[in-house]
């Protein structure tokens, strides 16, 4: 059984893998899969590491009971509501013709889903919102369209290519231009 209740929700449910979390708190997989199985105890810093990484206060990972969310408390229902209205905005933006948040919105789907059935059962654990609020925030970001990256006016591109123009015609072509030795100029060797 593990020590570390929150930081086993935070596993299941957020988007970093394992990897991720090994990385920020300094340990190698094999100890992270005994911390979250066997009752291996963290050092602090790995802790404080894995706390900065999901962006929690130590207290939450160190707790020996896992945090659940009431669905009684006005302010509980409050942030289900606000993964709710990520999902329908990811929804929209599917509507309006996104095919990347169309692709998204199946994997978002299955997701809330799992989400709200945990939220109406009242089992609904601090992880799981951070982890589902997390996931839904990323298919917003990966799906939102980017602006276009500013590049050469046509015009200036087709001047620049231009062959007739005296100076880029010998720079392309590799040769000099006339006056400076070009091929066919005589230099009147003695």
């Amino acid at each position: 059984m593990t020590k570390y209740p929150n930081l086993l929700e935070l596993c299941m449910h957020h988007p970093y893998g394992e990897p991720c979390v090994c990385g920020h708190a300094g340990i190698e997989l094999e100890l992270l899969q005994a911390v979250l199985e066997d009752g291996e105890p963290l050092l602090p810093a790995e802790i404080g590491g894995i706390a900065r990484l999901y962006g929690v206060p130590r207290g939450l990972l160190e707790c020996r009971r896992a945090t659940m969310l009431d669905m009684g408390r006005w302010r509980h229902r409050k942030l289900v509501a606000k993964v709710d209205a990520l999902y329908i905005r990811l929804k929209y933006m599917a509507r309006e013709g996104n095919q990347e948040a169309g692709k998204y919105l199946q994997w978002a789907d299955r997701e809330l889903q799992r989400f709200l059935e945990a939220a109406y059962r009242n089992k609904l654990s601090y992880g799981h919102y951070l982890g589902t609020r997390e996931q839904l925030s990323q298919y917003i970001s990966f799906a939102a369209q980017r602006p276009k990256r500013r590049g050469l006016q046509p015009k200036k591109v087709a001047e620049s290519c231009n062959p007739e123009n005296e100076t880029n015609a010998a720079t392309f072509s590799g040769q000099q231009t006339k006056g400076d030795g070009a091929v066919g100029e005589d230099k009147g060797v003695v």
